[in-house]
Formats: C-alpha cells, sequence, structure tokens
C-alpha cells in the first residue's frame, strides 16, 4: 500500500469518526446526527431510565480523543446534575473530578466531543451520552461547588484551590436500551433523544 493510500484510508476513518478535524474540535459547530439516530418515541420515559441507570451506576467509562485521533477511555466517576424541568439536559448533565496533570483534561481542551458509557449487565442496560466537555478551574463554579466536599478536595486536589479541576459533560444526545426502553429490532439501534446546544 502506498503512503498515499493509507493516509487517504486515515483520513477518511478521521473524517467518519469526526475526530480531529476543524469541525469536530468547535463544540459550537458540532453535527448531530439526526438522520442515524433511532429518536425515542416518549423521550421523558427514555430520560427517565437513563437517569435511573445513572444514579445507580456511578463509575463509568469517559472516551476522549487524543491528539493522534485515537479514542482513549478510562473509568471516572460520575456525578449526575439534579433535574430541572425547564432543561432536559440539566438531568443528564455530568461532572468529572480529576486532575490537571491528566491526559484527559489535555485531551478534552484540544477535542471537547465525548462520550460517557453507563451500562448495568444485570439488567442489560446501558446509556451512553454524546456531549461536550468544558473545563472548569474555578472552585466557586455552582455547578462544579454542587458535587464536592472537603474530602473530594483533599484527595484530587492536594494544591486546592489552585489545582483545581473538574469536567462538565453536556449532552448533545443521549442513547438508551434497558427494561421499558427496546431497541429497534430491525437495525438494533438505542432508543435517542436530542438535546438543544
Amino acid at each position: 500500500m502506498s503512503a498515499c493510500s493509507a493516509r487517504a484510508i486515515v483520513l477518511t476513518a478521521l473524517a467518519l469518526t469526526g475526530a480531529c478535524t476543524p469541525r469536530a474540535a468547535n463544540p459550537v459547530r458540532a453535527v448531530i446526527p439526526r438522520g442515524e439516530l433511532q429518536l425515542a418515541a416518549n423521550p421523558t420515559a427514555v430520560l427517565d431510565s437513563a437517569r435511573r441507570l445513572m444514579l445507580t451506576d456511578s463509575n463509568v467509562a469517559l472516551v476522549s480523543v487524543d491528539t493522534d485521533g485515537q479514542p482513549r477511555v478510562r473509568t471516572v466517576q460520575a456525578f449526575v446534575d439534579p433535574v430541572d424541568p425547564l432543561r432536559p439536559a440539566a438531568g443528564v448533565t455530568v461532572w468529572v473530578m480529576t486532575r490537571l496533570t491528566t491526559r484527559k483534561v489535555e485531551q478534552v481542551r484540544r477535542h471537547p466531543q465525548v462520550t460517557l458509557y453507563f451500562n448495568n449487565d444485570a439488567a442489560f442496560s446501558y446509556a451512553t451520552i454524546m456531549g461536550v466537555a468544558i473545563v472548569h478551574t474555578d472552585p466557586e463554579h455552582p455547578g462544579a461547588k454542587r458535587h464536592y466536599d472537603a474530602d473530594f478536595a483533599q484527595f484530587f486536589w492536594p494544591d486546592f484551590p489552585r489545582d483545581f479541576v473538574m469536567l462538565e459533560i453536556r449532552p448533545r444526545w443521549l442513547e438508551y436500551m434497558g427494561p421499558g426502553v427496546p431497541n429497534d429490532r430491525r437495525n438494533w439501534r438505542p432508543q435517542a433523544v436530542t438535546f438543544d446546544p
């Protein structure tokens, strides 16, 4: 295979995944792939079921993209925001505590589009959140303060408040499959709910 052919294959793969392209790195211009989603007939039921799972599965997979376009997965502890009847996305917005020195912080600063994966093997259910990660370094941010206390601060940020950092993952769309919310029988796609930016 020639170098040009190999480069074309890599560029095609990156374009299909949205990795490391200028459009993908800009959360404002990120596109929700509505045409490929199995939009939920009852979004409220999907969100309620997904939120129940999210509150019971706090150790979840966070997927970010590195500078080579390689997806990276690690386990993080998820803190879910409270429900706001006026903003459906609020009830599935997730906060993650981390350190400034971690690779995930560098990765989301370069490529803020991320995915969170919650699951319950016993119930054969899962939820994925495709969203945009925002790096917060102000410990007084009201959203951040809701989720940490002195014990968390001591563990995550030994030089608190100077080394404080949390990621806020705002959902663009969510997919869920589980009891009472089946996937599509033909294409196996889970039911999806989209959110306005």
